[in-house]
């Protein structure tokens, strides 16, 4: 083999090396904001609440929106559309935001489109997402930051 021909073969193995080798040494890059958390170390949010707009996040905002506003990615394939909580939270007795949770809006005489999720969430999640869904009814005023006002 010529060396030429041995230079050219070792060229683009060298480049691959010295690529891994820079991107080695730059600084691995900041962690992601995470809202929640950062509301609840401002105080903004309790334990609680944060865990129950996660848990929110998780299972209902693909429907609600993640602020619970009705605007979520199928809320326009849903018949009827589902609420913006702002509004709707006050009409609801805590008792039957429980019952929306663990039974489906079926189980408080509404349409069944929103599914029951007393079987998957364990009593301590329900009650998060209930702290969280309060916290996000209260008055416009008193709404923390990530909490839908």
């Amino acid at each position: 083999m010529s060396r030429g021909r041995a230079f050219r073969l070792r060229a683009p193995g060298c480049a691959a090396v010295l690529a891994l080798a820079v991107g080695a040494c730059r600084a691995p890059s900041p962690p992601g904001r995470d809202a929640l958390q950062e509301a609840f170390r401002e105080g903004v949010l309790t334990a609680q609440q944060a865990r129950g707009h996660r848990v929110f996040l998780q299972r209902c905002a693909t429907c609600h929106g993640p602020e619970g506003r009705g605007d979520g990615q199928n809320a326009s394939t849903l018949d009827p559309a589902p609420p913006d909580f702002r509004e709707s939270l006050a009409k609801l007795s805590p008792a039957d935001r429980r019952a929306v949770l663990t039974g489906g809006t079926a189980a408080v005489g509404r349409s069944p489109t929103c599914p029951p999720w007393g079987r998957s969430l364990s009593p301590e999640d329900v009650d998060a997402v209930v702290a969280w869904l309060e916290a996000a009814a209260g008055p416009e005023t008193d709404a923390p930051p990530g909490v839908p006002r």
